[in-house]
């Protein structure tokens, strides 16, 4: 397992691995001279991730939370695929999946804040199998850094979503999606 913020692979490492997020959040991440960093990704239980047609990884892996991650060798893995057709559509599928968040994540990064809060509570509750509940696993700062907003932005429009009673705050940690169908329409 590894523990929070503990990296599980370098910018630059071999990438002779792909992975799967057992438990825990997994963050994918640049880090820049300028001391900023970009979170591209998150990954939740249950997701494959980290495949990639280059010789080194070109981002970061971090444990978000404490976490437990099974790897896997490509090599072996694409000789399997080359053999079982349900292995092969199990790599298509996840990568697809994750090119398809990437792709909705990449439009969104120049909407509004509250858009892009509310973009990322329903793709969170979607991938944690929460409905209306959800416990935030990662911190502000992970996601303001995800969201390519400040920790402040961040906070102030949880804030706006919760006097416009779309969203309420149970504890720091833990918001319940109210009114799914207004955080919705934020996204048009």
């Amino acid at each position: 397992g590894y523990r929070h913020n503990s990296t599980i692979v370098c910018e630059g490492d071999a990438a002779d691995y792909v992975f799967m997020a057992v438990d825990g959040i997994v963050r994918r991440c640049k880090a820049f001279q300028n001391g900023t960093r970009a979170i591209v990704a998150f990954h939740t239980p249950g997701e494959f991730f980290g495949w990639t047609d280059e010789a080194k990884h070109a981002l970061s892996i971090e444990a978000a939370t404490d976490a437990m991650i099974l790897f896997f060798k490509r090599s072996a893995l694409l000789a399997i695929a080359a053999r079982e057709q349900k292995v092969a559509s199990f790599l298509l599928t996840a990568s697809t999946g994750e090119l398809r968040r990437i792709q909705e994540h990449s439009l969104r990064i120049n909407r509004s804040a509250k858009c892009r809060v509310a973009s990322f509570l329903l793709d969170l509750s979607t991938r944690i199998h929460e409905t209306a509940e959800i416990d935030l696993p990662m911190s502000h700062q992970d996601i303001a850094d995800h969201l390519g907003l400040s920790i402040e932005t961040v906070s102030r429009t949880i804030t706006e979503l919760e006097r416009a009673c779309v969203i309420e705050r149970a504890s720091a940690r833990t918001i319940v999606l109210t009114n799914r169908a207004a955080l919705v329409r934020l996204l048009n």
